[in-house]
């Protein structure tokens, strides 16, 4: 199993460490002309990176991929595997440059997903599975261009299939990878669902612009932000997205809850309980607003779940509000260009049937 890391961020190289500690044949591709560009540049000169990982007892080592490139036709023609580390913003771009060197029978996995599968397959017109994650299976960051520090895991990682078909295919490979990740939701819809940073991130920043403005980048959001009236807003967002999940055929899943789930190992543990515990854990940020928090996840996440809400006529006021209120931080209408349903099926009237024919 030979398998191409796209993306040189935090996440890229958090999955690729992992994945050659676990003895798998891996490449690394940057995709980018800017983000850590410096540390781009000194891992292709050491063919490798350092990295602690403290989730395996501060252990150190020497990651060495087989190649760190920015050749795609390379990257891409190496793998069985091909596992999507970049933003989610960045999916259209990803989807047409590795196109024309994708072949019958990759795999494409999207970390996370927010239904992207959809527009991949706009672009990539071969015999191709999709698989799209939640969230991580593993959390930390590059530290000042000199290391990857590998800080938190989850448990338990669930993942989503495209075509639901191929599941006990996909999940057998991705758990010999990831030993926590052996879990499943229904299909891509209820994985998007459960991206907690649609909720998370949005709110946090609404809810403590002026802090974040103010402490000039010692602000801890999963710290700081998540006070017992800024639970409520969550509380009520939960109440709408449970009732698109249930309209899909999914069980309602509230988000501490589904953060308990994937984060804790004991699940007798209250779920408050286990977010103060990870807040605790948790790294410093962000220290401004224009931020991926509100450029990715509200349209990504929020438009995408406003588009769907209007199409099976639920009530979508939270974060439709959340949106409009972001918008308004930034000074940019976060609509425009939003992930919409529509937008993904190449439809100007979707229903209800035409958002199941496709995520089955």
């Amino acid at each position: 199993m030979r398998i191409t890391v796209i993306g040189c961020g935090n996440s890229g190289l958090i999955h690729a460490a992992k994945l050659l500690e676990n003895n798998i044949e891996v490449g690394i591709l940057k995709t980018s002309n800017a983000v850590n560009d410096d540390f781009f540049h000194i891992m292709q000169q050491e063919r490798g990176y350092n990295v602690k990982d403290e989730t395996n007892g501060g252990k150190r080592f020497f990651a060495r991929p087989e190649f760190i490139t920015k050749d795609v036709k390379k990257a891409i023609t190496f793998a069985d595997i091909l596992m999507i580390t970049t933003t989610t913003s960045q999916h259209e771009y990803v989807a047409q440059k590795i196109a024309p060197f994708v072949r019958d029978g990759q795999i494409i996995v999207l970390i996370p997903g927010y239904m992207g599968s959809l527009i991949f397959k706009k672009y990539i017109d071969k015999n191709v599975i999709y698989s799209e994650w939640e969230t991580t299976a593993y959390n930390g960051r590059i530290v000042d261009s000199m290391y990857v520090r590998i800080t938190f895991y989850n448990p338990r990682n669930a993942i989503s299939v495209l075509p639901v078909c191929e599941l006990s295919n996909v999940l057998n490979l991705m758990s010999r990878c990831f030993p926590n990740t052996s879990y499943s939701r229904k299909h891509i819809l209820e994985s998007a669902l459960h991206n907690p940073n649609m909720i998370v991130h949005p709110i946090g920043v609404l809810f403590s612009a002026s802090r974040i403005e103010h402490s000039k980048g010692e602000f801890w959001m999963y710290r700081e932000a998540f006070t017992d009236s800024v639970i409520n807003v969550i509380k009520a967002f939960d109440v709408q997205k449970n009732r698109m999940l249930q309209e899909f055929g999914c069980e309602p899943l509230d988000y501490f809850e589904a953060a308990k789930w994937r984060n804790e190992e004991n699940l007798d543990i209250d779920a408050m309980t286990v977010f103060k515990s990870f807040a605790d854990s948790s790294n410093k940020g962000p220290s401004f607003i224009n931020h991926r928090y509100l450029n990715e996840d509200v349209p990504n996440g929020l438009g995408l779940f406003i588009s769907i809400g209007k199409v099976i006529g639920i009530d979508v006021s939270v974060p439709q509000s959340i949106m409009t209120l972001s918008s308004a931080l930034l000074n940019k209408n976060l609509s425009h260009n939003a992930r919409t349903i529509e937008y993904l099926l190449q439809k100007n009237k979707v229903t209800i049937n035409d958002i199941k024919f496709v995520i089955d």
